[in-house]
């Protein structure tokens, strides 16, 4: 029988799949995600899975050279890790078809992994777009 990862082990996890991201080292994403990795709430036309997980993030740093990506805080429960981060960056590439607007960017948003064996093998995340696209520019309420 495999032991159960530590709540303070799977908190690890998340953040060293957040260093990856913010290092831009997308070859060591398969340290921390599983082969299978399920992403439901992924970007629209992107795919799901590790592929989808590393365009998605290309897609950012067209628009965002410098895109970075804060954890404020993790909450662990079983086998669920929830991150509340902070995204940010300056807006310097087309992103999405908008066109570079030269604009400092900060919008919130949490994610749920769930992690089996030491690799997240579930991601689902919502990211607070109304305030992205407001700064941007595209968007008025």
């Amino acid at each position: 029988m495999v032991k159960p990862m530590s709540l303070e082990e799977n908190k690890a996890i998340v953040r060293h799949y957040q260093e990856i991201y913010n290092s831009n080292n997308l070859d060591q994403l398969t340290e921390v995600l599983s082969e299978s990795l399920l992403t439901p709430k992924i970007m629209a036309g992107v795919p799901t899975g590790i592929e989808g997980a590393k365009a998605a993030h290309q897609i950012m740093l067209a628009g965002f050279p410098d895109y970075r990506t804060v954890i404020e805080d993790l909450v662990a429960e079983g086998d669920k890790v929830v991150a509340r981060i902070t995204m940010s960056g300056m807006n310097t590439g087309t992103f999405m078809g908008i066109p570079p607007t030269g604009k400092f960017i900060s919008f919130t948003g949490v994610y749920i992994v769930r992690i089996e064996h030491g690799k997240i093998v579930e991601h689902w995340g919502e990211e607070d777009g109304v305030s992205l696209l407001q700064q941007l520019g595209v968007l008025q309420l």
